[in-house]
């Protein structure tokens, strides 16, 4: 007879007994709202994120046409002796000039080098991309190396040296 109530009270169709695990319907109902309120409130948030896209693209667009550097600003001989004697360098790099001695002898090797380029027949180029932004490089005949700048905003900004194969001369040439 206690088996059999058993097995009767786990028939019986109320709430609490027919699904222990299971939440009320109410706490269902709650967890359901607030599901579909955070699926509405995130397409309305990609919706203006879209929006506001597609208006400040044109904006900064704009903005960098208007602040694009000249090509007259861009003195290649200044630049490439700030890049040799190690100005753009960080703080903690190894070869980076650290006392007075060195800084001095870093200047002069650098205008010893930048003034052997120029003499050897470095070229200084200046591609512009769609008048926002400009891309400067120099080509090292002596030391085989490309030397990159970032025209934007008005100024420019050293980017990176890259080594070039010894078989390619200038393109220009």
């Amino acid at each position: 007879s206690q088996i059999f109530t058993m097995k009767s009270n786990k028939n019986e169709t109320t709430p609490a007994a027919a699904a222990p695990d299971q939440p009320p319907p109410s706490e269902l109902k709650t967890i359901g709202l607030s599901l579909l309120g955070t699926f509405v409130a995130a397409r309305c948030l990609a919706v203006v994120s879209r929006l506001a896209t597609a208006l400040a693209a044109p904006a900064m667009g704009f903005y960098l046409f208007s602040t694009c550097p000249t090509n007259d600003s861009f003195d290649g001989k200044k630049e490439l002796k700030r890049v040799l004697r190690g100005d753009k360098l960080p703080e903690d790099h190894p070869d980076k000039p650290k006392g007075f001695f060195q800084k001095a002898m870093a200047k002069v090797s650098a205008t010893v080098e930048a003034e052997a380029a120029v003499f050897a027949g470095c070229k200084v180029e200046i591609v512009d991309i769609w008048g926002i932004i400009k891309v400067a490089y120099i080509r090292h005949p002596i030391t085989k190396t490309a030397y990159f700048w970032l025209g934007a905003v008005n100024k420019w900004r050293y980017m990176m040296a890259k080594d070039f194969p010894q078989g390619e001369n200038s393109k220009t040439e």
